[in-house]
């Protein structure tokens, strides 16, 4: 860890001069700046880009050809770049300026349950600018917590805690218990989770994911089998210049008192609804994780 620090305080206090140099200039030429870094790193980071390529093998096989899959990939470092810029830019935004940026034609879904005092599971995934989605759900008065890992840099981590304290989206720690998870959803709040990637540590169970068996969180399934709060899928997407963020009724999920069985099936029903908004958006999704790392002959639990 000692030995990296010079690295990371480097890495951050380049962070810091790209963001004064973003923040000097209108979004616009920020987007392009970081669609041009986007880009250049789709280029240099051959590992990531050799792992985005392969996955995108494995989910869509010969249904596109390989000059597909290299421009969706490449779209993607294209998309994360811009999301750089975004997340800098943040500050920029506020209640009275954020829905020329955003766009939402049925926030009222989200606002009946407010008005209803009820809670949900924002169900969302690494997929366009999620960090950008949970600050447009803030300024738009509705109460959210998010659950996020930390940021490997100690100042990066300052940086994010300063925008989301700002714009009072609370962050719950992936370390944190489930009892605080639980009580804020019965406390009629709204916590978003991305159960999209196969992570370290976190209980889950395999289900179907691009016709592949893949390790899954089951966290959102287990959260609704103890609280009955519903499970509302919140996904944003990016346009020409802007977003639009897509939010769908309530999943349908089963309860039969089958708690293995109802986890399974509740996970598998809504790793669907994500695997859909990827096939209809693929570049919006980071396709360089190793979402199919985990064999099922490896040792994994469910809650």
């Amino acid at each position: 860890m000692a030995k990296n620090r010079p690295r990371r305080v480097f890495i951050f206090l380049l962070f810091r001069l790209i963001s004064f140099i973003v923040l000097a200039f209108p979004i616009r030429i920020g987007l392009m700046l970081g669609q041009a870094f986007g880009s250049l790193s789709f280029y240099i980071l051959k590992k990531d880009r050799e792992k985005a390529l392969k996955n995108l093998d494995i989910a869509f096989g010969d249904s596109k050809s390989k000059a597909e899959k290299r421009s969706i990939a490449k779209k993607v470092f294209e998309n994360l770049g811009k999301n750089f810029v975004e997340v800098i830019s943040i500050p920029k935004f506020n209640r009275g300026n954020i829905n020329r940026y955003v766009s939402c034609n049925n926030i009222g879904l989200l606002m009946r349950f407010v008005q209803e005092n009820k809670g949900a599971i924002i169900l969302s995934a690494h997929f366009g600018n999620w960090e950008l989605l949970a600050h447009y759900i803030s300024m738009q008065g509705l109460p959210i917590n998010v659950i996020a890992r930390r940021a490997r840099m100690d100042g990066l981590e300052a940086f994010l805690a300063g925008i989301r304290k700002k714009n009072n989206v609370n962050v719950i720690y992936r370390d944190a218990s489930a009892k605080e998870i639980v009580d804020f959803l019965r406390n009629k709040k709204f916590v978003g989770i991305m159960p999209d990637q196969d992570m370290d540590s976190v209980s889950g169970v395999f289900v179907d994911f691009f016709g592949k068996s893949a390790w899954t969180p089951s966290g959102p399934a287990v959260l609704n089998l103890l609280t009955g709060v519903p499970i509302v899928p919140c996904f944003i997407v990016r346009k020409p210049f802007g977003h639009e963020f897509l939010i769908d009724g309530p999943a349908e999920l089963v309860k039969t008192g089958d708690r293995k069985e109802d986890i399974l099936e509740n996970t598998q029903r809504y790793t669907k609804i994500i695997e859909d908004y990827i096939k209809r958006f693929p570049e919006h999704w980071v396709w360089f994780h190793d979402r199919w790392k985990t064999k099922i002959c490896d040792q994994r639990t469910s809650e």
